[in-house]
């Protein structure tokens, strides 16, 4: 039998639980050291945020969901709270050991399906499977990068600059390096890459908060031939359902301590999910071009994340499509800004272009100016020392001059 460590932390709860079942629980967690129960709700619908404040504090949570009373609401119940809690971790117990009854359980979100009456060592398998599951993720090493891209308008280039990014890091040094295609449909990154779709989506797996672990994001993986990993976006031209903001932090944080790097392309506007992207990010680029709505959009960005607390010194304007002969020169755009460009990105639309209709790639073998700006923010990231999240105190970002400077460095 499985034991729980000492300093696991565990707050239970319990949700319309029948009586004798209620008292075996609390006496299987009497013998745990650091397990609290925090208490037996009587109804269903409208518990989820009820459950995430009692047991916040706890390192882990779990809650005991009654499925015999009403499997309806219990089911609902559990989808909730995977949905806005991934991290509590939902036990159901029922007396009906119908395969039917506990797929749909586990496909709801349950981590464990619990028979009654329950027996101890049952109750205290699924505690110590919790447990290990988050010591293993704890253990994971140091936390990787995560970078999110985000465009001032539609067509600037965000997906090409990310697949181009994120294929550079995994090439230099042979990183762990994921892209992850966070458009709610029809996002291009398997396209641009020349790869075929992948049946599931980066807010699939986002919907499976409870039970990720790294056996799980392989079934959702596409694997490009230079190393790279990419989740993909919906195919479905009405997914526009996405993922709850919560869920999209705690899948991105699992994929931070998964991978070295993991660089997000996100759809322009700062949505929700786009908002929790930047939450989880060390560093954040706006991707705008030579044109007044792209100038007019970047200053709007800046001033809404600033005003929601985010770190200043993290967000970066990458100018893509540069040409010194552009439409608005560098001097009026910073100007507008208020702030120095971070990143100029040479025009090179043709070649782009080719690169995107043959699904090859530029790289840095190219040889081409885009290729060596790419390889050269790459580098700066991978060099740039500090973990900090985006959404921190403001400090001053030390800035260096002339030529293009280390754009994504601290």
């Amino acid at each position: 039998m499985a034991t729980v460590e000492k300093s696991a932390r565990i707050a239970v709860m319990a949700v319309c639980l029948d009586a004798t079942s209620y008292q075996a629980v609390l006496h299987f967690i009497s013998g745990v050291p650091g397990t609290v129960m925090v208490g037996n709700l009587d109804h269903y619908v409208g518990v989820e945020r009820e459950i995430g404040r009692a047991l916040d504090l706890a390192h882990i949570r779990i809650c005991f969901i009654d499925y015999d009373q009403n499997t309806e609401e219990a089911l609902w119940t559990t989808e909730r709270l995977r949905s806005e809690y991934p991290d509590v971790h939902s036990f159901a117990v029922s007396a009906y050991s119908e395969p039917e009854a506990i797929i749909a359980a586990m496909r709801a979100g349950c981590a464990e399906y619990l028979l009654k009456p329950m027996q101890h060592e049952r109750v205290l398998d699924g505690l110590a499977r919790v447990v290990a599951k988050q010591k293993k993720q704890a253990r994971s090493g140091v936390r990787g990068k995560v970078i999110t891209l985000v465009g001032a308008k539609g067509g600037t280039g965000v997906t090409s600059l990310a697949l181009h990014l994120a294929l550079e890091l995994s090439d230099q040094g042979k990183r762990k390096c994921l892209l992850v295609d966070q458009h709610l449909a029809l996002g291009d990154a398997s396209l641009y890459l020349g790869m075929g779709r992948h049946q599931y989506s980066f807010y699939e797996l986002a919907g499976n908060g409870d039970r990720l672990d790294e056996e799980l994001l392989k079934g959702f993986l596409l694997h490009h031939s230079s190393g790279l990993h990419l989740l993909d976006s919906p195919e479905a031209v009405d997914a526009i359902h996405g993922a709850p903001p919560s869920a999209v932090e705690h899948t991105l944080a699992f994929l931070a301590d998964t991978y070295q790097f993991v660089v997000v392309d996100c759809p322009p506007g700062l949505t929700d999910g786009t908002r929790a992207c930047i939450s989880q990010s060390e560093q954040v680029a706006i991707v705008m071009t030579a044109e007044l709505p792209s100038v007019r959009n970047t200053v709007r960005y800046m001033e809404h994340l600033s005003r929601l607390g985010y770190n200043s010194s993290s967000i970066h304007v990458v100018l893509n499509r540069h040409s010194k002969k552009g439409p608005l020169s560098d001097e009026r755009i910073e100007k507008a800004l208020g702030r120095e460009i971070s990143l100029r990105v040479p025009n090179s639309y043709n070649e782009v272009i080719r690169a995107i209709n043959t699904g090859a790639p530029i790289t840095s073998a190219n040889k081409s100016d885009f290729g060596a700006t790419i390889q050269k923010w790459a580098h700066e990231l991978a060099s740039s020392a500090g973990n900090n999240k985006v959404k921190a105190m403001a400090m001053a970002a030390a800035q260096s001059d002339g030529g293009m400077r280390a754009p994504f460095s601290r």
